[in-house]
């Protein structure tokens, strides 16, 4: 009997259903593209907003489609974060049955709604995203019919609120952090470009310039997860040791389940246990699940969209409770998370637009989203507007502090911030720092610099350098008295010199026009002259060493703005297949009558191996190694190298790099202060200065250069766009080849020089000590031939006693001719592509040059000093 009554009231229940769903003359179809890995609460709120609106006598929305003869319909599926679930979950859940959708909601991130605000608008469907927050997504000629219940990511939005809230501490110093994320890193561009600013308060006189010494992207696995080597290279590379630069204040831009991976690791490293961590709204008012690992006082800060309590807030939580007693379901007390006002209110905005327009409209995206653009209703998020590029209008951030309450930790809301007014309003005083605790002063961003100690044993060693200064100075005087002495009185002897001199010179032009007779040949396979500086070494990477000129002009050049930093290694780069490409934009420049307007010009590659550059065979500098900065995407280069030094490279300590074609490149490992930039050849041609501070709509243009803008003069474009940033002439160039990698230099800051790897301070120093230490012998390399013995050729001889000098074991030399292997433990030689591999016997021949001049002299001095001797010998006896 129970069972049958039970079927019986199925089948009424069936019937209503069909009689309910007949009563309505016309259906409309919303579609969720929504993160329920992280909301399990999503499908329970979308669906509850669903029956909300078609319940025409709650009172709730009724202005919805009031005459009740239409049905708003709905599905919710989970896109997760993801841009491929997001692009499959659409094609193959929402449109699986070619589901006609008026609307959709979602994603969640902006890298998914990207994805999905392409399709929409192939589609011509209106979206609304709760969330989404980049600033690339109000581009209207890209996504038309994309909308959010956000504002962007810029200074209208929630990049404004958080230079707001630093600047509001006193602070303008920062440390950014940012994963490898679409949000992340717009976020932290957007950020950049508001902050490094300079600003005069005419009132007052102060000046305010944001800093930004350290900014690094930390990079996501195959999984999605944070790469723990990643992780741990970024916050190591923090300059800790340097309180100068250094800052308390860490901005980290991250998802939530990357954010808390990334402090979970800073804290089992132990990193700066003061830091003051701030959250953009990825992670903020967001609890984590395990909170063991977090100290008492985390000092956590954070901003995300306004949270809403307000009447209609209250109103739709209370109808939620009572649907949540109904179904049995553990009632809630609040909302869990801004998002669900968001997502209410998404929902509204769309149904509202298709309740506005006609009925012949309501597939007609561009109708619909301009409808949507001009509603203005109370939601549960807040007061909901829209702008004309669909987002949110009159925007507010609420400010959160992670404290303990109750034995827990949780996040506490602090302040509200108004963008457009450019202000802040704290709710209560008392903010929770590390290591202070709650207080109610705000700690500095700043580390104190300690003064530098004069150690003991410079005020015992200072007084004999000055005494071993003035004995040194009275001998060299002594000296040149007798030098000028003996010049007087040996014209026999001087005569010698000079004949020794010259066989010396004569056996030295012999050697170069052997030397240049090589060279002449290969240039007649080369149509492009090479640089006077290179050498005839078929290596690509040449060390400097301080004896050579070409090292104190690039020293010099580096400290022009740096006066505390030193060389430790310098490297000139010989690549003849990018010195051709460089060379024909030379000529190409000639050929259009430009004038080349070539400079020396400094460049960091940021976390690019050098290697990858001056390795290339085709374009060096590449476009597509490129990001968007102040002025485009382009290839930056700078007049001062204090700029460059904020995006120089660090090499590893274990020596040597990997190159894309899987070759070991002979760079030492480095230490751990120790960076590396290049100074560039650049042909700048024609330039254009464009002053990207003039105004906020200026900004934004130069932010969307791909190419310099035409000249009026001449309706042809400039060749090179120029400007002004962080103290440095700054010079972009948007295509390949118009630079070329001259000098690679590794190098260190420091306020003492450190003598093994810096041995000189200057370039007279270098030279002194050439003069007091060369030693005239040069070496020749011979193998045992059918008959004799017969020499090498020079460019063998060269990579020969390289090799030889640095110790190594054995060496490869490939010729035109053949290609064989030196050992040089057993000095024997073996053809490797003979087919007996045939040896031979090689032998270093030393040669020693005449006696200097100085050496000559000390000589006959001896010499006249015996013979004066012995004369006197001679009178004495008679």
């Amino acid at each position: 009997v129970i069972l049958l009554m039970s079927l019986l009231s199925h089948l009424f229940l069936i019937q209503d259903y069909f009689i309910a769903c007949n009563a309505y003359d016309d259906k409309v179809f919303i579609g969720g593209l929504l993160d329920s890995n992280n909301f399990d609460w999503v499908e329970e709120i979308f669906d509850f907003v669903l029956d909300l609106i078609n319940d025409k006598g709650n009172g709730w929305h009724d202005d919805i489609f009031p005459d009740g003869n239409t049905l708003v319909e709905g599905k919710v599926v989970n896109s997760e974060c993801d841009e491929s679930v997001a692009l499959d979950k659409y094609w193959n859940s929402l449109r699986s049955n070619n589901t006609i959708i008026h609307g959709l909601v979602g994603c969640r991130c902006s890298g998914a709604s990207s994805m999905i605000a392409r399709i929409s608008k192939l589609e011509n469907i209106p979206q609304v995203s709760p969330s989404a927050s980049s600033a690339k997504l109000s581009d209207k000629k890209v996504f038309p019919y994309f909308s959010r219940l956000v504002p962007p990511d810029n200074y209208l939005g929630q990049v404004g609120a958080m230079v707001t809230l630093l600047r509001s501490f006193g602070w303008n110093r920062v440390t950014v952090l940012n994963t490898d994320t679409k949000y992340s890193k717009d976020f932290a561009n957007e950020f950049q470009r508001l902050w490094l600013i300079r600003e005069e308060n005419k009132e007052s006189g102060e000046v305010w310039e944001g800093q930004i010494y350290y900014s690094k992207t930390i990079s996501l696995d195959e999984n999605n997860l944070v790469d723990t080597k990643s992780c741990h290279q970024v916050l190591e590379g923090v300059p800790a040791e340097d309180p100068r630069i250094n800052s308390r204040i860490v901005l980290l831009l991250a998802h939530e389940h990357h954010a808390y991976e990334i402090l979970k690791e800073a804290n089992a490293m132990n990193f700066q246990p003061d830091t003051i961590w701030v959250a953009s709204d990825g992670w903020a008012n967001r609890d984590p699940s395990d909170t063991a690992w977090i100290p008492p006082y985390p000092g956590y800060l954070g901003i995300a969209p306004f949270f809403n309590k307000n009447e209609q807030y209250d109103d739709f939580l209370s109808r939620l409770q009572t649907r949540q007693i109904a179904n049995g379901r553990e009632e809630w007390e609040s909302l869990p998370d801004h998002r669900v006002g968001t997502i209410v209110d998404s929902i509204l905005s769309l149904a509202k637009a298709l309740s506005a327009v006609n009925y012949t409209d309501r597939t007609e995206g561009d109708i619909v989203s301009s409808k949507l653009r001009t509603l203005e209703f109370s939601g549960v998020s807040g007061e909901v507007s829209f702008t004309e590029e669909g987002d949110r209008g009159d925007p507010l951030f609420s400010v959160y502090n992670l404290q303990e309450e109750g034995g827990e930790l949780k996040w506490k809301n602090i302040a509200t911030v108004d963008v457009n007014n450019n202000s802040i309003s704290y709710n209560e005083f008392g903010i929770c720092f590390p290591d202070v605790g709650c207080v109610n002063e705000f700690p500095s961003d700043k580390y104190p610099v300690p003064p530098i100690p004069i150690q003991v044993w410079v005020l015992v060693v200072l007084p004999i350098i000055i005494i071993l200064w003035f004995i040194f100075a009275y001998r060299y005087f002594r000296t040149k008295q007798k030098k000028k002495a003996l010049k007087q009185s040996i014209t026999s002897i001087q005569q010698k010199m000079k004949i020794d001199v010259q066989l010396d010179d004569l056996n030295a032009e012999i050697d170069a026009a052997k030397v240049k007779k090589e060279m002449l040949i290969k240039e007649r396979f080369q149509l492009q002259k090479k640089p006077e500086t290179w050498t005839a070494s078929d290596e690509i990477l040449i060390e400097v060493m301080p004896k050579d000129s070409q090292y104190w002009d690039v020293f010099e050049k580096l400290r022009q703005d740096m006066p505390n930093v030193y060389i430790s290694k310098l490297w000139r780069v010989q690549n003849s297949s990018l010195w051709t490409y460089y060379s024909f934009h030379k000529d190409r420049f000639s050929s259009m009558k430009v004038k080349e307007n070539e400079r020396s010009v400094w460049h960091g590659t940021s976390d690019l191996d050098p290697a990858i550059i001056y390795n290339d065979k085709q374009d060096g500098f590449m476009m597509q190694f490129s990001q968007a900065g102040f002025w485009g995407r382009g290839i930056y280069f700078a007049d001062k190298a204090s700029y460059s030094h904020s995006y120089t490279y660090k090499p590893p300590t274990s020596g040597g790099s990997r190159t894309n074609l899987g070759k070991i490149e002979e760079r030492p490992g480095a230490q751990k202060d120790e960076r590396e930039m290049f100074l560039t050849k650049l042909l700048i041609g024609s330039e254009v200065s464009i002053n990207r501070d003039e105004s906020v709509q200026k900004s934004f243009e130069c932010r969307n250069l791909t190419a310099p803008p035409a000249n009026p003069a001449t309706n042809l474009k400039y060749n090179t766009v120029t400007g002004m940033t962080g103290g440095s002439k700054v010079w972009v160039v948007y295509e390949n080849g118009r630079a070329y990698p001259d000098y690679l230099v590794r190098y260190y800051r420091s306020h003492k020089r450190d003598i093994k790897r810096t041995p000189f301070e200057s370039r007279n120093e270098s030279h002194v000590s050439a003069l007091a230490n060369s030693v005239d012998i040069t070496y020749h390399w011979e193998y045992q031939g059918d008959s004799n013995w017969q020499r090498f050729a020079v460019a063998a001889e060269d990579k020969l006693e390289h090799a030889y000098q640095d110790g190594r074991d054995k060496i490869i030399i490939q010729t035109d001719q053949c290609k064989y292997e030196v050992d040089f433990k057993v000095m024997i030689q073996t053809n490797l592509e003979h087919q007996s591999r045939r040896q031979r016997d090689v032998r270093r021949i030393e040669k020693t040059k005449v006696q200097s001049k100085l050496s000559k002299i000390s000589s006959f001095v001896k010499y006249r000093e015996r013979r004066e001797s012995l004369n006197s010998s001679v009178k004495s006896d008679g």
